[in-house]
């Protein structure tokens, strides 16, 4: 009896752990929706595997301790103390979340109600220990009955748990009518994204007087950080870019979302947002999973581009990461420049003998000054070439009037990079090897920008770069957690920036920060169209003057993506 009631108390301290978990986990995925008695199976789903996989563990260990050290002279078999242990290990998980996912990651709501929620399980867990303390010192009798308001205690927290949760799922509109402004059509805007070129790498070289267009831009354009969420594939951000949109709406996680029995017949409804720091793919994915596929760029929301198109708005999209041939009226993808010159990567296929025609190679001077790059230097020159084609036709585009929107990336920087192996968020010194193949680079671009400002002065020129070269990791255990706590990165050396550039943009002395969700707002207000309403992003109204503020008055749209689109230009 005593080796029983040893190996259930520890299953059930396990499934005490359990309880907590499946609550974290819709609080992790506010797009999933939650009733009571769903989270009361999942509960009960998770009390159980986490029970026996865990209170089995348990047991054994104890079984090994025994074998190895003896029984203990006084033993006791109360086993509150599990329970006590359970309540603070989920505590601490949940703090790690809230952590991890406080700034920008989630919605403002999931954040708050996440927030409650580990407050709430915190002084659960410190009203556990303060009953452990007394239970420590009871009879067998007393000590039951400690156990079970105990256990009471936890029943009761997670009703309130359940009680502060909230759903986060996006309204699926069938008709949308969109005022379209008078100036729609009128502004074109050009978008340059840049991969892995931080705002300090820029405020470093421009010090150094190599940056002329930056020098110039900074002190007459609009120039902020721009702070990306924490996330373990850079991808969220390149989405939350293209989207004006969290993960928990475009869906890009990572390389797949999950659909279990967990989430119910519904299709859209899945984990894409997964708590990495309890090991949910080791114990959270109950059989049978089904594994979905991430749709690049921008998930299972529209891209700017396609917004733009559903107005009547053509676009062209030049070497966006991971975009495919769809969505706009021309698109050449990244494959197109990564050598496979298939036709099957341009839209429409009658642009690929022009794209060939447009395809440039530096000059001889940039040439020359990656001599002595080594054994980098093919890649280097190779994604040179890339930046400079994809620039070529970005140009081409602009030149023809029909294009009022021209989305383009400049990959090459990321992949020259990596070729001379800079891998840390911070500049090497302009001295060494890498510090001069790395500025070299950045003259280019430099360059490239500077004629794109100069050939379209009557464009808006948007211009944006996601974070720097290395994503900060998530904390996936409390040791990281206090890892990072005591040995922080620099807070700033992984941000990017926006810089914003055309008539009507002012230069602000101290702009707030941007997010990646305030690129899409912020380029639609400039071209005359609604916001919409579910988008996470706001309007940069600080890079405007006043006057181009009033003539042109901000306008909202229910969603963008809604089956039918009625537009309204000029408000008739």
């Amino acid at each position: 009896m005593n080796v029983q009631w040893g190996w259930l108390k520890r299953v059930l301290a396990a499934a005490i752990f359990g309880l907590y978990m499946a609550n974290l986990l819709y609080f992790l995925n506010p797009q999933v929706d939650i009733t009571l008695w769903r989270l009361a199976k999942v509960t009960i789903a998770y009390g159980v595997i986490c029970g026996l996989l865990f209170g089995t563990a348990l047991w054994l260990l104890r079984v090994l301790r025994v074998k190895i050290f003896g029984r203990p002279a006084a033993r006791r078999t109360h086993g509150f103390g599990f329970v006590v242990l359970a309540a603070f290990v989920s505590a601490a998980l949940y703090w790690i979340h809230l952590t991890v996912f406080h700034d920008g990651y989630l919605p403002v709501g999931a954040v708050r109600v996440l927030s409650k929620a580990t407050n709430l399980i915190t002084v659960t867990a410190f009203a556990l220990l303060l009953l452990w303390i007394f239970e420590r010192n009871a009879d067998r009798k007393r000590s039951r009955v400690i156990f079970a308001i105990g256990v009471g205690l936890i029943a009761v927290s997670s009703v309130f748990l359940y009680q502060r949760r909230d759903s986060y799922r996006t309204e699926k509109q069938s008709v949308v009518v969109a005022d379209v402004g008078t100036i729609a059509g009128q502004r074109p805007v050009i978008l340059i994204a840049v991969r892995n070129l931080p705002y300090d790498w820029i405020l470093t070289m421009d010090g150094e007087g190599i940056l002329p267009f930056f020098d110039q831009a900074r002190h007459r354009g609009y120039f902020t950080r721009l702070e990306p969420f924490p996330t373990s594939s850079p991808k969220s951000l390149w989405a939350s870019i293209a989207t004006g949109k969290l993960p928990f709406r475009h869906g890009v996680t990572g390389r797949f979302a999950y659909r279990t029995p967990l989430n119910g017949p519904d299709p859209d409804d899945r984990f894409l947002i997964l708590p990495s720091g309890v090991g949910f793919r080791a114990w959270g994915l109950i059989p049978p999973v089904e594994r979905i596929s991430t749709q690049l760029p921008s998930g299972n929301a529209l891209p700017l581009w396609t917004i733009f198109e559903r107005v009547g708005l053509h676009a062209a999209v030049v070497d966006w990461p991971s975009a495919a041939p769809r969505g706009a009226s021309r698109v050449v993808s990244e494959a197109f420049f990564g050598g496979t010159q298939n036709p099957a990567e341009i839209a429409p296929p009658s642009f690929f003998a022009e794209a060939k025609q447009l395809e440039q190679a530096p000059s001889a001077a940039a040439v020359q000054r990656f001599t002595g790059s080594g054994a980098a230097r093919p890649r280097i020159l190779a994604a040179l070439t890339e930046d400079v084609s994809a620039a070529s036709i970005v140009g081409q585009s602009a030149a023809e009037k029909e294009f009022t929107l021209v989305a383009g990336a400049l990959n090459g920087f990321e992949q020259a990079q990596r070729a001379i192996h800079i891998f840390s968020n911070e500049i090497p010194p302009r001295s060494t090897t890498k510090g001069e193949m790395l500025r070299a680079y950045a003259v280019q671009i430099d360059s490239i920008l500077g004629e794109i400002a100069r050939r379209f002065p009557d464009h808006l020129l948007v211009v944006v770069s996601p974070s720097g070269p290395v994503p900060p990791p998530l904390a996936a255990t409390p040791w990281a957690l206090v890892r990072d706590a005591l040995t922080p990165q620099d807070p700033g050396a992984d941000d990017g920036f926006v810089l914003i550039l055309g008539e009507g943009v002012v230069h602000p002395e101290k702009p707030a920060a941007a997010a990646p969700a305030d690129i899409v707002p912020t380029v639609l207000y400039a071209a005359g169209l609604p916001v919409g309403r579910d988008m996470d992003g706001r309007v940069l109204t600080d890079a405007f003057r006043d006057d181009v503020l009033r003539r042109n008055p901000l306008s909202l749209v229910q969603t963008w993506e809604a089956r039918q689109l009625v537009v309204r230009r000029g408000g008739v």
